[in-house]
């Protein structure tokens, strides 16, 4: 079993850095596009967000590791490396914590003890350097360099909230007061203003308000938006000199792009508690391990007004993850869907993971299945993700694309074998992801007939089809021996 899953589209995977140089100095910095469902640069090429989950990278990773990390993500074809500057170390079956852990190099984050951080004073160091470093944030520069020297984005989580603010994780308690979350954010904002790449990403599988069933809380009712708003204006004040209010317009916001990571209620994402805040400029989604309501949620978040926002999807279900059933449970197949139906929902971006990489610690626990980080590497839905899929989305304009289940004709089904459509808004195309092999009902909605072609997500291969006449609809299958599959529909 481990040698199929570890097995690697070796021939596929190649070189995908599209920029010949940084996409934010051939671009220009990242805003919100102007229908809201969508990022963009200033030069108005949109940007899809093709990330890779590494929570553990800066407090587990020594510099060679790094290295060796990166590389590979950039190689595979990834360009936003999500992460955690503080992170409260868990998984990979080792003990969690401790609140103020070393990184590789036994260098704190804070002062205080090893269990009791001031997380209003960093623990900086003179002398050091990130190629030398003799405190915890020389090494955090290195990291940051790394990215952004290989053209990639880094979504930078400065804490992880469910154990140092809302206290949802067992065994954790919180660490920030509202003050001490805005002074820890003008420090993160000022050390790291001028670095183009960094997408600042709050929370950290947490929710602004929910009711308390940890027995370190007394009170019932718990709301935590304070000191996450706080630690926005911080971030903001740090990097752009302003002070700002979370609720108020203000250019500063637009300097400083930030979203928003919950915890695995698919039924409350950063919208619930931020949607009209004025810091937010993208809402995130997490819906762990539950696959089936990707597709529901992301489509709530799509049609949600007063603003409207794009939507990334930054946490579900890991590659090889067991999730109370056997290793291997999360197979290539269930990582592509939540992929596609993120995207044929109305998705910004998506944040793909293996089981055994997110904690980088360790090799046992459902997730990681006796795997290292380094073996998971080569997980086959990596590439799928960020070479096959990436480069079908943009060769198909995605950012173009409009949610249409009608052109199913009431086949859409359910749940994992969920079949999702999407319009472009141009006229030109349909595509409907077909999330397993049986057959649906497709209308061709376009003004003319339309060529058609099938694209297999697990292996790239393309088939043709008999074209659609326009407003024809027709019972069809994708390719036999295909496990998934999209159908693409041209106008002539």
């Amino acid at each position: 079993m481990k040698k199929q899953i570890i097995f690697t589209l070796v021939l596929l995977l190649s070189s995908v850095n599209i920029f010949a140089q940084a996409p934010w100095d051939s671009h220009g910095k990242l805003q919100v596009a102007s229908n809201g469902h969508y990022i963009e640069h200033k030069d108005g090429t949109p940007f899809l967000w093709i990330g890779d989950t590494g929570w553990g990278l800066f407090q587990q990773l020594t510099r060679e590791e790094v290295d060796q990390y990166l590389d590979n993500r950039q190689e595979t074809g990834f360009n936003v490396i999500q992460s955690v500057a503080f992170w409260y170390p868990h998984g990979g079956g080792l003990k969690n914590g401790p609140h103020n852990a070393a990184n590789a190099y036994g260098h704190r984050p804070f002062t205080g003890g090893e269990d009791n951080p001031n997380t209003a004073k960093p623990l900086v160091e003179s002398g050091g350097s990130p190629d030398a470093p003799n405190d915890y944030w020389d090494h955090v520069d290195y990291i940051i360099e790394g990215i952004k020297k290989r053209n990639m984005y880094v979504a930078l989580l400065p804490n992880w909230g469910r154990a140092y603010i809302t206290d949802q994780f067992s065994g954790a308690h919180q660490e920030f007061t509202a003050q001490e979350a805005k002074e820890y954010g003008v420090f993160l904002g000022k050390r790291y203003k001028t670095e183009p790449h960094i997408l600042w990403v709050l929370g950290g599988d947490a929710k602004g308000k929910y009711f308390a069933v940890s027995d370190t809380i007394s009170e019932k009712n718990v709301d935590r938006r304070s000191i996450f708003r706080a630690m926005a204006e911080g971030i903001a004040n740090g990097v752009t000199g302003k002070t700002v209010q979370w609720n108020k317009a203000d250019q500063a916001w637009k300097d400083v792009f930030f979203t928003y990571h919950p915890d695995g209620d698919p039924s409350d994402n950063s919208s619930t508690w931020f949607h009209e805040d004025a810091w937010i400029t993208a809402n995130g989604v997490e819906v762990w391990t539950q696959v089936n309501e990707v597709y529901p949620t992301m489509a709530r978040e799509y049609n949600l007004d007063n603003p409207k926002k794009p939507s990334l999807f930054l946490e579900g279900s890991y590659e090889f993850g067991a999730y109370g059933q056997e290793c291997g449970y999360i197979t290539p197949l269930r990582l592509r869907r939540q992929v596609y139906h993120t995207f044929f929902a109305g998705g910004a971006g998506h944040t793909y993971g293996a089981g055994p990489i997110w904690a980088m610690r360790g090799t046992q626990g459902n997730y990681n299945c006796g795997f290292t980080w380094e073996q998971a590497l080569n997980f086959p839905g990596a590439v799928q993700f960020a070479q096959l899929a990436k480069n079908l989305l943009i060769e198909n304009n995605w950012s173009e694309w409009i949610p249409d289940q009608s052109i199913l004709q009431g086949t859409e089904s359910d749940n994992e074998s969920l079949k999702a459509a999407v319009r472009l808004s141009s006229g030109k195309k349909i595509l409907v992801y077909f999330s397993d092999n049986s057959e649906a009902t497709v209308k061709n909605i376009l003004d003319k007939d339309a060529e058609a072609n099938w694209f297999d997500p697990m292996e790239g291969r393309e088939s043709t089809a008999e074209s659609f006449q326009t407003g024809e609809s027709r019972i069809i299958t994708p390719p036999t021996g295909w496990e998934d599959a999209i159908l693409i529909l041209t106008s002539n």
